[in-house]
């Protein structure tokens, strides 16, 4: 596995992919910030006009629904669309998926065009209409519990599903797999699931299979969160030293917490 996760992240390094999200107005530094540790390059748009020119000449389309109204939700539409058109992976994020029926119709609307889904467990059991009860954004079932939701996902909309959690579940309903690695700490920073997303999608952009793209910038992404918190034990401190593990974590670094 450590061997597939360098050469993607050589690809996303060399490629630098150019990564169009269209995400909440919360976590937007952290996530750019992460898509410029890992080599990507993020672009952040808010307006309509520009869309099919920047899907032209982007890599992957990353759409977070954590911030939404009308004109946003008609702004992910549009851009999912074209996304599909120019052939253009879309990495779609269901924030609070569950929490009320705006966000939950939303995602909905928008996983006819996704290539890669990533929510927590409660947010993948909210779109498969299976429970609705969430905290907020915030995920009140385990990975394990959405496990055959996430699969069923995948095979209706032909799409991967990433489930996120102190267990990270990947799954194309072929094929899956699950890694336990990360910290507590990474629930306690706003903007984590978000930012894990921003990263699958510069991967998305830069790995061909989407299957192989989530599990190597799942992996990378729960690994740099184990290794961050070995020498820091508060949330702000993490979250700065995560972004610095994104950027600095080298080939023995990871395979000694791979092996750990």
């Amino acid at each position: 596995m450590l061997t597939k996760l360098r050469t993607a992240l050589t690809s996303v390094k060399t490629t630098r992919p150019l990564v169009l999200n269209l995400t909440n107005i919360v976590t937007m530094d952290f996530m750019a910030n992460a898509q410029l540790a890992i080599g990507a390059s993020p672009l952040m748009s808010v307006s309509n006009d520009e869309l099919e020119e920047l899907i032209a000449v982007s890599n992957a389309v990353n759409i977070n629904l954590g911030t939404l109204d009308a004109p946003f939700i008609e702004r992910c539409l549009k851009a999912a669309s074209l996304a599909k058109q120019y052939g253009k992976p879309m990495v779609l994020d269901p924030v609070g998926a569950g929490a009320s029926r705006l966000r939950t119709t939303a995602a909905l609307s928008l996983l006819p065009y996704c290539t890669i889904l990533r929510g927590n467990a409660s947010e993948i059991l909210a779109l498969q209409n299976i429970a609705h009860q969430t905290k907020g954004v915030d995920a009140v079932h385990t990975t394990d519990d959405s496990k055959q939701a996430a699969n069923e996902l995948a095979k209706k909309f032909n799409i991967v599903t990433v489930v996120s959690g102190a267990t990270d579940y990947i799954t194309d309903n072929e094929l899956n797999i699950s890694f336990n690695y990360g910290s507590p700490l990474m629930p306690r920073v706003v903007g984590m699931g978000c930012t894990l997303t921003a990263v699958i999608a510069a991967f998305a952009g830069s790995v061909a299979n989407p299957y192989e793209a989530a599990i190597t910038a799942t992996l990378y992404f729960s690994l740099c969160g184990s290794i961050a918190a070995k020498n820091n034990h508060a949330p702000a401190s993490f979250q700065l030293a995560f972004v610095d593990t994104l950027y600095n974590a080298d080939e023995t670094t990871l395979s000694h917490c791979y092996a750990e």
